[in-house]
């Protein structure tokens, strides 16, 4: 019940709204870092809710390289997107970023209970919302934002670039091409090093 409170979905229902959802269909999961949770490809045929830990999702393109979509910290849903899509194969791979907790809500019956409680439907349709704007901010730093715009953003959203590597997967560009783009920005001055973090200056 807790921790199914612990989710904007369902943080203002009662305790007896719980006790209705946990009668319907359900498994609770537990999962260990390094675990995979969904392969790209799977149907999405329950309602997947992130309670403990950490999750990566990641994308494979054509040529094999992979590229991370995000980091989502629980409480949050998973692939809610493709909950009731007519083609509700999920495109991107789940992995465990941490241990953690997913629960699996039959697709139906939480359907039927957010007819009978429109306060969860309004805060699944808001869920739905905020994710199609970071997907629509996602996109457009692919497609219209060059590697240094795509990097400073990178550093003002996180604080700072730890990892070279790991910023490359997350960018979805070549390790060199990040590491030659980071070698111009510190250069130019816009970049500094502190310690083995590479920081903005200003």
């Amino acid at each position: 019940m807790d921790e199914l409170k612990s989710s904007p979905l369902f943080s203002a229902c009662t305790d007896e709204e719980l006790q209705e959802l946990i009668r319907v269909p359900h498994r609770r999961e537990e999962y260990k870092t390094g675990d995979l949770v969904v392969s790209a490809g799977d149907p999405c045929r329950s309602l997947m809710l992130l309670t403990q830990g950490v999750v990566e999702t990641r994308m494979s393109g054509a040529n094999g390289r992979e590229v991370v979509i995000d980091q989502l910290k629980s409480p949050t849903l998973l692939a809610p997107a493709f909950l009731f899509a007519e083609d509700n194969t999920i495109p991107v791979e789940v992995t465990m970023h941490t241990d953690g907790t997913v629960w699996y809500i039959n697709r139906e019956a939480f359907f039927q209970f957010m007819t009978r409680h429109p306060h969860v439907l309004r805060a699944f349709l808001q869920t739905l919302s905020a994710r199609s704007r970071f997907l629509s901010s996602k996109v457009k730093g692919f497609a219209v934002k060059g590697l240094r715009d795509r990097v400073l953003d990178h550093i003002r959203q996180h604080g700072a670039i730890t990892s070279v590597a790991k910023t490359a997967e997350v960018l979805g560009v070549a390790r060199p091409s990040l590491s030659r783009v980071i070698s111009e920005l510190l250069d130019e001055g816009l970049l500094s090093r502190e310690g083995n973090d590479i920081v903005m200056n200003g």
